[in-house]
């Protein structure tokens, strides 16, 4: 198999794994307020997104990194247990701080304390995934992230099935969280077989630096999406925000098709001169026919959107398709920016990554406080809209420059 198929190969499998994924939580969504009612609805959704907030706080930095040095370790045919022990232990950490942290945010939202235990088993299950995930497509075995994605999927709506015949409406998030855990048990990273005994080891020197620039850079460009559905928790109505939680929860899948994508990239793109850089044509070639590809899937999604969400979403779905319409401009801006974002950090430069998506991040979320106090769950999806383009017209400028050779 070819380089560029392998690439191909691995993309979509990548792309069906966390597709699955996205299915299952959006299932989840779907039946609990279908079953639960919105306000539950909005609850639920709300602690979704604080998990996938705090995940970019180092869950996600930390995936990212694995996959690129992981990758060049198996290259090299270099032991990477050093690699492993420091990124494990630093995800032990943060999951108890992020832990701690998400108990006060959940009873502060109201979250009854069934709610709070379910807010915390997703928040540090989705960090642990986010980690083993990268892990994984680092080794270049993205059939085995797909085998597991589907299998603890279907686990969690197994559990959520369970939960819901109970009538156990507070332990509604467990299921996810056991989905989550599941996975990343059984893909913890647990070495390469490349290596020989006795081979040298990949130095771990930059490595929490490059993790930690890495958090600023997916905090500033993936944070705005979730913080425009906890913009509308915290500024709008109950019943407004479970409308918006109806769209957000179809929007949401949408913008992960990026993610996994970029995942595949870094580790493909890591040992390649042009990997940070839109100079070359396969690279332009790539996010033009990403950038076109989504435009017309997204734009289907939107036309249709009239349609499906009253059936998806009987008692909210007809007043959130204006929602969900525009919702799918910023996601679609957001997803295409995330394909050079990931081409700049194969080469290393995740401190230039980061740079460039503060100031999107900064503008976003100034319309957001500016405008949601007047304007409701709208201002939060313009603040993700115009944060998301300033980013990635700043991602495209920096990979337009040549870059600067990695190691």
């Amino acid at each position: 198999m070819t380089g560029r198929s392998r690439v191909a190969s691995s993309a979509l499998l990548a792309t069906v794994g966390i597709g699955v994924q996205g299915l299952a939580k959006l299932i989840v969504t779907v039946v609990v307020g279908r079953v639960f009612g919105t306000e539950t609805l909005g609850q639920t959704t709300a602690l979704l997104s604080l998990s996938v907030f705090t995940a970019l706080l180092w869950p996600n930095a930390a995936g990212n990194t694995a996959s690129r040095v992981l990758a060049i370790a198996l290259r090299g045919r270099r032991s990477d247990t050093a690699v492993n022990r420091l990124l494990g232990v630093s995800m032990a950490v943060s999951s108890v701080v992020l832990a701690a942290v998400t108990v006060p945010v959940a009873l502060t939202w109201g979250a009854s304390p069934g709610m709070v235990v379910g807010g915390v088993g997703v928040v540090v299950g989705y960090g642990l995934y986010c980690y083993a995930r990268g892990a994984q497509l680092g080794y270049d075995r993205a059939p085995r992230v797909a085998l597991w994605d589907t299998v603890t999927s279907l686990l969690a709506l197994g559990l959520l099935v369970a939960a819901c015949v109970a009538r156990l409406e507070p332990l509604v998030l467990l299921p996810l969280a056991i989905g989550y855990t599941v996975f990343a048990i059984a893909c913890w990273p647990r070495g390469n077989r490349a290596a020989d005994a006795g081979a040298p080891v990949e130095p771990t020197t930059g490595l929490l630096a490059f993790a930690a620039w890495n958090v600023l850079a997916v905090t500033t460009s993936n944070g705005l999406l979730q913080l425009a559905m906890i913009s509308a928790q915290v500024t709008a109505s109950a019943h407004d925000a479970g409308v918006y939680a109806a769209a957000f929860t179809l929007a949401t899948p949408a913008s992960m098709v990026g993610q996994a994508l970029g995942q595949v990239l870094v580790p493909a793109f890591a040992h390649r001169s042009d990997g940070g850089s839109l100079r070359s044509r396969g690279a332009l070639l790539l996010v033009g026919g990403f950038a076109v590809g989504t435009a017309v899937v997204f734009g289907l999604v939107a036309w249709l959107a009239g349609w499906f969400l009253p059936i998806v979403y009987p008692a909210e779905g007809a007043a959130a398709v204006a929602d969900l319409r525009y919702l799918m401009v910023g996601v679609w801006v957001f997803t295409v920016g995330l394909v050079p974002a990931a081409l700049l950090l194969a080469s290393g430069r995740s401190r230039q990554v980061a740079l460039a998506s503060v100031a999107g991040f900064a503008v976003g979320v100034v319309l957001m406080a500016v405008l949601a106090p007047t304007t409701g769950v709208a201002g939060g999806s313009t603040g993700f809209l115009v944060g998301s383009a300033v980013n990635l017209v700043a991602v495209v400028a920096l990979g337009l420059r040549r870059p600067r050779p990695a190691r």
